[in-house]
């Protein structure tokens, strides 16, 4: 192969995460031409709704992958959290390292001194996982909807629509924000605000039968793959979709892999945690990975897990 045609999200961001795989694909094949195809996707068009009304998983990888599989693109490259847990039919999924920082951060306005622990304080996000989980921390402030591209959301941020807004800690990284905002910036730790399943890693996607893949296995990260298939397990066997609050984080440590998990009610009272391990082997990281996400999603149903996502469910179709 030596032209090789990328299809990724048209944002800024999208770009900016395709381009540090470009690079890496660039020191291995130098002589390989690489192109990007923007495609702006049903959840770049409709940016006023919130993400759980509009229509469920895939809004934004649908039009991506349509093109992956028609040939118009070779490859695909999205964050991991925006991809449906079920597996693509006649696709495949590498995730490559190294993870970026997988914690969400509050990000405060410019004349805005105070704290998010204040009564009426108005805290800005797009994602229900994120929402329910402030309610349960800041139970006095306000909880506002806050949609569109990290630019935008800081734009509404500084025009004074919110005291503070909450984005991914690898976004600002990745578009190189993080230094310019630094004095406004602080880091919730993940035992504080739970990331959604595969936050801060990428994800490449290409046709099952395609002869990319002996090109990117060396990008694959086994141990990245091995944790955000642990989280992902977790969600897809609750049966939740992407925008529901389920937050889920792994890692490995002391020759386990290691899986905090939650579900949580809208209102963040009812919350449901679970945590465990597994012995890390690396040669057996899938069905581990697996293993070890199944078993927390079973013993959170048992402590109603799937009471909290069904009343979710019918609160969003209302």
């Amino acid at each position: 192969m030596n032209r090789l045609v990328i299809g990724t999200r048209a944002s800024k961001l999208a770009l900016a995460q395709t381009q540090t795989v470009i690079a890496r694909l660039q020191q291995l094949y130098r002589e390989l031409e690489i192109v990007i195809e923007p495609i702006h996707t049903h959840g770049d068009r409709v940016t006023e709704t919130p993400l759980a009304r509009i229509g469920g998983d895939g809004i934004f990888v649908t039009e991506i992958e349509r093109a992956l599989r028609a040939g118009v693109v070779d490859l695909a490259v999205h964050s991991l959290k925006d991809l449906p847990t079920a597996p693509p039919e006649g696709l495949l999924v590498l995730v490559p390292g190294p993870r970026e920082d997988v914690r969400d951060v509050l990000v405060r306005r410019r004349d805005f001194l105070g704290s998010p622990a204040e009564p009426g304080v108005r805290i800005g996000t797009c994602s229900l996982r994120r929402t329910a989980q402030l309610r349960a921390l800041y139970p006095q402030a306000q909880i506002l909807p806050l949609r569109g591209n990290v630019d935008t959301r800081l734009r509404k941020l500084e025009a004074g629509d919110y005291d503070l807004i909450v984005l991914a800690a690898a976004g600002l990284r990745r578009l190189g924000l993080s230094e310019g905002l630094a004095d406004r910036l602080e880091c919730l730790p993940v035992e504080t605000l739970l990331p959604a399943p595969g936050q801060g890693a990428l994800a490449l996607e290409l046709r099952a039968d395609s002869e990319l893949l002996p090109l990117l296995t060396p990008l694959n990260d086994v141990e990245v793959q091995a944790a955000t298939s642990a989280e992902r397990a977790f969600m897809r066997h609750l049966g939740a979709g992407c925008y529901l609050p389920v937050a889920a984080y792994a890692w490995l440590a002391d020759g386990r892999l290691h899986l905090r998990a939650l579900v949580i009610s809208l209102d963040g009272r009812r919350a449901v945690r679970v945590q465990g391990s597994v012995a890390w082997h690396a040669g057996q990281a899938p069905r581990l990975a697996a293993q070890l996400g199944v078993m927390l999603a079973e013993q959170a149903l048992a402590q109603g897990a799937e009471e909290i996502i069904a009343e979710i469910r019918a609160a969003s179709t209302v």
